[in-house]
């Protein structure tokens, strides 16, 4: 029962009630009197959503429950000590409260269990969400309880209502959890995006304009639309291009665009990007060039509607037909007038384009020389003879077409007069039919190599245009005359047959085959570095010459052309680009795979009409910006976000590398300086940025300032980038330590670190710290594009240890780098690191235990075609006097050097006698000092080409050591070098006897061959250019005839009869050479000796 007055009343009646009860009844009131408090029920409560969050608040109970002594139960009112409390330490746990009960002093209790609830929601973050589109709602929710606990609930708990995406903005969606005994609510964040159109670029082809932009939230369901104010009028009607929008890419274009400057906006959607400007030309002629002399080819910018010889004129010709090309863009036109090699101007008014008769310019063009035209090809049929002054080979004569490459057979009677610096030509004159002659070249005695330079010039015809060819086409080329006898090769002979170019800074040249590049580097020398010259330490010799106006071009590299094997660009330096609208000559020297040099010229005029423009610009890291131009530039002006000029940045140019024939003149690295003020000094802010390009120079604006590119605004961007430099290291012996960062580090001095930031540390178990151990290593060597240190021993551990009296060594202890905090910077965002340790006694370290396994030889692989060997470890090793440090060993025999390595080839001479040949350790390969470079000090396969020794070989390798001294077992590889085989004969054609003044036949040499010989054709066995007598060619008045030996006309004429003038044979004894290259009636090949003594009267 509650406590108040009116009880208190009632209670005093009960009293004097039983007063008077006690004088009537005794025996009762003694029986009430007796009743007592026999238990007191315990109450169990538990309670969840604590005081903040609960629906229905924590109350206690104000009556317990009891028994009393006469074994009836009642309520009794009960006040309890001290109270519940709701920290994190009493979720799940029991709480007792004690509490003092009416009418007795038993005590209540109340055990309180306080069960977890939720105390907070972790909202989502959203990704936005474009106008119209869904907000991506997550499948569950994090909860987050009183004990700490986070826990994932449906969203369906949530009571969430479906987001609203009609309008751009931010919202907040409203949510309620319901937990046992709680309520939570709150809300989530989401925004709604209008399209942001970005890096919007727009190129023009002919009349078609094409349009690329980023574009990030598009409307669902909004168009995509290109718009093209003509005339940048943008208050008129738009041409309106349908687009298409795909993974956040806009792509449009629209053709048919009238000349003139233009505006173009991209709208996605009611978003619009901001007017660019574009030109589309007018139309013009683009180029005009002559095809040999009765040809000119004319192209225009852009496809015309038809042409006729009358919309040309050429002053001083006349322009008698027109033909369009397939695609309209271009036409051929037949000339008649034109000379060699001179000036003209084509003059096209009138064209139809478009439906509207157009003036379209006038151009300059140059025919082509004779020289540009025509090329004499000399063809010796071996490169090499022998020097004794009677082996031989023929020598053609060919008057070649350099557009087709073809020798022209129309030729006939064209007249050549030759020449050789050695040896003897069996003519000095010789007329070209059908494009060829030939004539025989025999040696001359010498005892030492020499080189006979054989040339030929056109000097008589009779043959109309031809004539213009008289002391202008000539050719050369060289033959060998070498002591050692030769197996001959087929000859392969290279010609430039033109030259062209559009831009300033590179020649490309036309030659007659596909060859590598790397033989043109050699033939021009630019297969070998020449320190201290231009770009890339590059310079041609004068095999190749360009010439301009008397001046010549440096050449510095030669550049590949995908798309033609037969096509190839000579790269011009820097300081010597050519001039535009000007003649340029070239002379080329080409020497061939079979040591055949050809000298052949080209000419052409450099017409570069093209500006220079940018193309793509990519930001790099967060300092710098990689720029592409369509061509190669020279000059240009950049400023960034309309404010930031060259004050605040480097522009680096890139160049040709001849070495890896890759060509970068068209890009440019802009590299932010220091004080670049970004939000970090030095660092782009994450986000999007401009870049204006202006007063672009390509090579030919140097000279001509129509070329000078106009100016241009492109937008880039730059992704955040806040990851810091870390490192890693890998134990690649007990002596040698590999750091490899992941970044690349600005100005970096890991040298310097060392000692400093940077340090090699022991634990010292004894003062259980670590120390610096850094004065016993050193920073072999550092490598900024990989990012790899190489940190090695100075000193061996037996040193370092005094192994020898403390029996102690590295293996007794823990090491590890330490790198110390904002040591290094990252050159690509500049961010710093934080201290880094690094474990040198991870699982599996070689410090973890003693080193006592040697070294392995895992393999010795042949540097083919060479005789040098690539030898490979298991592990690193130390070569004396080739590491940086030898560290030598020390024990109780003292201070021990590494080993001397050796190197030894073994294989037999020509006896069948085991010879053993030194060899060298040249160098290590790499940096891991596991792989090393072996070579024989002799040449092996000269040994056994040319002195009998035999192809099988063993390269044995002794005496090497790894880091911690170990020896190494030694170690052989058996390889073979084969015999370069000979040329096979495969011909009995030969000479049987050779006479002279038989009987009735006075002045006749006869040659008695096994075989019929032919008689027309190259292997004429009748032609006097077939024969030296006596180391000169046969005199004027020489005839030859044939004979037959046995009648049979099915096997041929087998006897030549030479009938010399009167007095030619002298008396004792004569000489006569024959083409050793001449093949008989059935193409069998001369064998066996060409060179016969005639003795007159004894044949």
């Amino acid at each position: 029962m509650g406590y108040s007055k009116k009880t208190n009343k009632l209670y005093a009646a009960a009293a004097a009630l039983a007063v008077t009860a006690s004088v009537v009844a005794p025996v009762a009131a003694d029986a009430a009197s007796k009743v007592s408090v026999k238990y007191i029920s315990p109450i169990l409560m538990k309670h969840a959503g604590g005081s903040k969050y609960a629906v229905k608040k924590l109350t206690l109970p104000t009556k317990v429950k009891v028994k009393l002594s006469n074994g009836k139960y009642e309520m009794r009112s009960v006040k309890w000590s001290g109270s519940v409390k709701f920290e994190k330490k009493y979720i799940n746990k029991y709480q007792v409260l004690y509490g003092k009960v009416a009418g007795t002093t038993k005590k209540a209790v109340l055990k309180v269990e306080l069960q977890n609830y939720v105390v907070d929601i972790i909202e989502p973050v959203l990704e936005p969400v474009a106008v119209g589109g869904k907000v991506q709602l997550p499948s569950t929710i994090n909860v987050q309880y009183k004990s700490g606990i986070i826990v994932k609930r449906p969203i369906s708990k949530f009571n969430l209502k479906t987001p609203s995406t009609s309008k751009a903005g931010k919202y907040k969606l409203a949510y309620t959890y319901k937990g046992a005994n709680s309520v939570v609510t709150g809300y989530i964040n989401y925004e709604v995006k209008t399209a942001n159109i970005s890096n919007v670029m727009g190129s023009v082809d002919d009349q078609k304009l094409s349009v690329k932009a980023d574009v990030m939230y598009p409307a669902v369901g909004a168009k995509a639309e290109l718009l093209i104010y003509p005339g940048k009028n943008m208050s008129a009607t738009p041409i309106v291009a349908k687009g298409t929008l795909s993974k956040g890419k806009f792509m449009a274009s629209q053709g048919g665009i009238p000349e003139g400057t233009h505006s173009y906006v991209v709208k996605v959607g009611a978003v619009k990007s901001t007017a660019m400007d574009f030109t589309i030309a007018s139309t013009v002629l683009a180029s005009a060039k002559a095809i040999g002399k009765e040809r000119v080819e004319v192209s225009f910018s852009r496809a015309v509607d038809s042409v006729t010889a009358d919309n040309f004129k050429i002053a001083g010709a006349t322009v008698k037909f027109a033909t369009l090309s397939p695609d309209k863009k271009s036409a051929v036109l037949e000339v008649e007038g034109l000379e060699y090699g001179k000036d003209y101007s084509v003059d096209a008014k009138g064209i139809m384009v478009g439906g509207v008769a157009k003036d379209l310019g006038s151009l300059s063009f140059m025919t082509q020389s004779v020289e540009d035209i025509w090329m004499l090809e000399i063809s010796p049929k071996a490169s090499t003879i022998v020097a004794n002054g009677a082996d031989n080979t023929e020598v053609t004569f060919a008057l070649k077409n350099k557009a087709t490459g073809e020798v022209d057979k129309n030729a006939d009677g064209i007249v050549l007069k030759l020449s050789t610096s050695f040896g003897a030509l069996a003519k000095d004159r010789v007329t070209i039919q059908d494009g060829k002659a030939t004539v025989l070249l025999t040696s001359e005695f010498s005892n030492t190599d020499i080189e006979a330079i054989i040339k030929a010039e056109i000097i008589e015809t009779a043959a109309g245009d031809y004539k213009n060819l008289i002391g202008k086409i000539a050719g050369e080329t060289k033959v060998k005359f070498s002591t050692i006898a030769v197996t001959p090769a087929p000859i392969e002979m290279i010609n430039v047959l033109a030259a062209e170019s559009n831009q300033a800074d590179r020649v490309t040249i036309f030659l007659d085959k596909a060859v590598s590049r790397e033989l043109l580097l050699k033939s021009f020398g630019l297969d070998k570095v020449m320190q201290g010259l231009h770009e890339e330490d590059y310079l041609a010799n004068d095999n190749i010459q360009i010439e301009q106006f008397e001046g010549t071009k440096r050449v510095i590299g030669v550049k590949a052309v995908p798309s033609n094997p037969k096509a190839f660009e000579l790269i011009l330096d820097k300081e010597t680009p050519l001039q535009d609208n000007a003649v340029v000559k070239l002379t080329a020297k080409i020497t061939s795979n079979t040591d055949t040099e050809v000298k052949s010229k080209a000419s052409f005029k450099l017409t570069d009409a093209r500006q220079p423009e940018v193309t793509s610009v990519k930001a790099v890291g967060l300092n710098q910006l990689e720029v592409k131009f369509s061509e190669s530039v020279a000059t240009a002006d950049f400023k960034i976000d309309g404010q930031y000029g060259e004050k605040y940045f480097d522009v680096l140019h890139y160049g040709f590398d001849n070495k890896m024939g890759v060509d970068r003149r068209d890009t440019v690295k802009i590299t932010l300086k220091d004080n670049y003020p970004g939000l970090k000094q030095g660092y782009f802010a994450a986000g999007k940025h401009s870049l204006q390009v202006s007063s672009i120079y390509d090579y030919a604006a140097l000279s001509d300032e129509t070329n000078i590119g106009t100016t241009q605004n492109l937008d880039f961007t730059v992704a955040a980038d806040t990851v810091k430099t870390t490192a890693g290291v890998v134990v690649e012996s007990p002596e040698q330590f590999r750091l490899m960062f992941s970044k690349g580090l600005k100005k970096a001095n890991i040298l310097a670190l060392l000692d400093n930031e940077l340090k090699f540390e022991r634990y010292n178990s004894n003062t259980k710290k670590y120390e610096d151990f850094s004065k016993y290593v050193d920073v072999t060597s550092y490598n900024k594009e990989t990012g790899e240190a190489v940190i090695e021993l100075m000193k061996d551990w037996t040193e370092i240890y005094d192994t020898l009296n403390t029996k102690e060594n590295y293996y007794n202890d823990k090491f590890r780098i330490t790198l110390a905090k904002d040591s290094i910077q990252a050159e690509a965002n500049g961010e710093k690191n934080d201290a880094l340790v690094l474990d040198l006694n991870y699982d599996g370290s070689p410090l973890n235990s003693p080193d006592l396994k040697s070294a392995e030889i895992n393999t010795i692989d042949r540097l083919a075609p060479s005789n040098d060997f690539v030898v490979m470890m298991s592990e690193p090793v130390k070569i004396r006097d080739l590491d940086e440090y030898n560290t030598p060993l020390i024990n109780s025999d003292g201070v021990v050097l590494p080993p001397k390595t050796t190197v030894e080839f073994i294989g037999k001479n020509k006896d069948g006698k085991i010879v053993t040949i030194d060899g060298s350790v040249l160098n290590y390969t790499d940096t891991t000092d596991k792989n090393f470079r072996v070579a024989a000090n002799e040449n092996l396969q000269k040994l056994v080409d040319m002195e009998g020794y035999g192809e099988e070989w063993k390269v044995v390798v002794k005496s090497l050591s790894d880091d911690v001294g170990n020896t190494v077992a030694t170690a052989t590889h058996d390889f073979k070098l084969m015999k370069t085989p000979p040329t096979p004969v495969l011909s009995p054609f030969e000479i049987l006897k050779v006479t002279a003044n038989e009987k009735n036949e006075k002045d006749v040499i006869r040659i008695k061959f096994t075989e019929g010989v032919q008689y027309s054709g190259m292997y004429d066995a009748t032609s006097t250019a077939n024969y030296v007598l006596n180391g000169k060619a046969l005199l004027v008045g020489t005839t030859i005839s044939l004979a037959d030996s046995d009648d049979i006309v099915s096997n041929g004429l087998d006897i030549v009869k030479i009938k010399v003038p009167a007095g030619t044979l002298k008396t004792l004894s004569n000489v006569i050479v024959v083409n050793k290259d001449l093949q008989s009636y059935d193409n069998s090949v001369l064998t066996g000796g060409y060179e016969k003594a005639v003795l007159l009267g004894l044949n």
